[in-house]
């Protein structure tokens, strides 16, 4: 019997020499899908990068920017010259055809043979002409290129496992879109440069509850329609968090979802979170998805050209509910890995009761802030603006209220079929399960990362974090103490006293 080391890696055999597109390179789940494929398929040929102009840079210095980050340190390390293999493709999904040159389209077409369409925006704020314009029509449009592309094998359409948010169990199947997509993008006039909604198409939600989830379902209904003339599969991932295990863990670029909330929890700022603790936080990690998409590639390839819906989700493997995961992410906050520039100490928690939770949103968190800003400006110093950081916190809380405060289930049958079909060196390089994700081991790694990726807050900072979060801890039990003796004494005078006349 060979050794896992002498077994091949068919997955990666698959990209030997080809071509891969990819849109959304620039973000979150895009950066890792680039790395994994440079580092693990050494034999793919090119890599494109749909990217634009932003803040005045080119798509090549933002392309070298990209590779500027920490999470390609182990790629340069063991593979230098690998980022030669990436090409910036100058374009735009909110652009019509994609904002793409004739000549740089001739060259997709000849050579793509694999394509991510992993770009969206993720806002659940968004007009839904803003959101439609990249999460529907780019979607439209890349279907359009697939189309054209001669050599294209599959086409891989990123999309979200709370697309469809009222079914209470989440199946690998197709379902009907809450509107129809091609309808929907004639309604809406794309060459206004006002954003705005107008009445009619706010109406179009339906019972959506945001613009995001609306034009992912649009965009899913798009991809379904071109299935039976495109090798095309649709993935749908849960929350997303940091990385697990590759290229490292704990990494991250950006604060959204749950990661955000440690922050403001574990730098004192949110005191109060309305959700329902006892149901369960869907969360995977990001090298999990990647790993999922790539193997549901090679999948239809190889094993069944039928199934076309992947769930990339959590399921029964590690289910938490958010109150388990808070109160996990709070000790490792408090006794392993704090922050620097703590305002309090942390000691937030969840509300089941939404009155309860804005009388302790106001009197924990607005008011607070007032004093501090105004301390601050008395003592000449510049306001940090807390009272408007609430504000961005409460106007989130709301946003993410709808996902918090219910519960879904998602059947994922079809990704963990994947599994039956690898090898051992397959299943450990392209790993699906969750088995040996210890939870506060983990978020060790996602609040380290976050330190060093987000908040800039290197190692030799953190002996005088854990310091200061002693010292909090102390003036947080003082208050907490002279707090409930000021009610026990206001309680006696006003109320004991008159009442038995002491």
């Amino acid at each position: 019997m060979p050794s896992t080391d002498q077994l091949p890696d068919r997955i990666a055999d698959m990209f030997h020499g080809r071509t891969v597109f990819i849109t959304g390179g620039s973000g979150f789940l895009g950066k890792i899908l680039v790395e994994k494929l440079l580092r693990r398929c050494v034999g793919v040929k090119t890599i494109y990068l749909l990217i634009r102009d932003k803040k005045g840079k080119s798509p090549h210095e933002r392309m070298s920017d990209i590779f500027d980050n920490m999470l390609f340190d182990l790629l340069k390390e063991q593979q230098p010259n690998a980022i030669k293999k990436c090409k910036p493709i100058c374009g735009d999904v909110t652009q019509n055809d994609l904002g793409i040159s004739p000549e740089d389209r001739k060259i997709l077409q000849n050579e793509v043979d694999f394509i991510y369409h992993s770009a969206a925006s993720t806002r659940f704020d968004s007009t839904v002409k803003v959101a439609a314009k990249m999460n529907t029509r780019g979607t439209k449009y890349m279907l359009d290129l697939a189309h054209e592309c001669k050599k294209l094998k599959v086409f891989v359409h990123v999309s979200t496992a709370y697309a469809y948010p009222h079914e209470k169990i989440l199946y690998e199947k197709t379902y009907p879109p809450p509107a129809d997509p091609s309808e929907v993008l004639a309604t809406i006039d794309f060459d206004r440069e006002d954003d705005s909604d107008e009445p009619f198409h706010l109406g179009l939600l339906g019972d959506c509850p945001n613009t995001y989830t609306f034009t992912k379902a649009l965009a899913e209904g798009l991809v379904v329609e071109e299935m039976n003339r495109l090798p095309a599969i649709i993935v749908r991932p849960s929350i997303v968090c940091p990385t697990w295990r590759e290229p490292l863990s704990g990494w991250c670029n950006n604060l959204q979802g749950p990661m955000g909330l440690f922050v403001g929890a574990g730098k004192g700022i949110i005191r109060s979170m309305y959700m329902q603790g006892d149901s369960y936080a869907d969360f995977i990690p990001a090298d999990i998805v990647i790993n999922g998409m790539i193997l549901s590639t090679w999948y239809l390839l190889n094993c069944d050209k039928n199934q076309r819906i992947f769930n990339i989700t959590a399921s029964s493997e590690y289910n938490l509910s958010w109150e388990e995961l808070i109160e996990a992410g709070k000790d490792v906050i408090r006794n392993h890995i704090p922050f620097n520039g703590v305002v309090w100490y942390p000691d937030g928690s969840i509300k089941k009761s939404k009155l309860i939770h804005n009388i302790c949103f106001y009197l924990f968190q607005i008011i607070p802030a007032i004093f501090i800003d105004a301390l601050l400006m008395v003592l000449g110093y510049k306001p940090i603006s807390l009272y408007q950081i609430q504000r961005r916190i409460q106007k989130g809380g709301e946003m993410f209220e709808y996902y918090t405060t219910k519960a879904w289930n998602f059947d994922n049958k079809e990704l963990r079929k994947i599994t039956k079909s690898l090898n051992e060196k397959e299943k450990k390089i392209y790993k699906l399960d969750g088995e040996g994700l210890e939870i506060k081991d983990y978020l060790k790694g996602c609040i380290m990362g976050v330190r060093r990726n987000n908040l800039k807050e290197t190692d030799d900072m953190l002996p005088a974090a854990r310091r200061n979060m002693k010292i909090m801890w102390v003036l947080d039990v003082f208050c907490k103490s002279m707090f409930v003796m000021a009610i026990l004494y206001y309680t006696y005078r006003w109320i004991l006293q008159p009442l038995f006349k002491i």
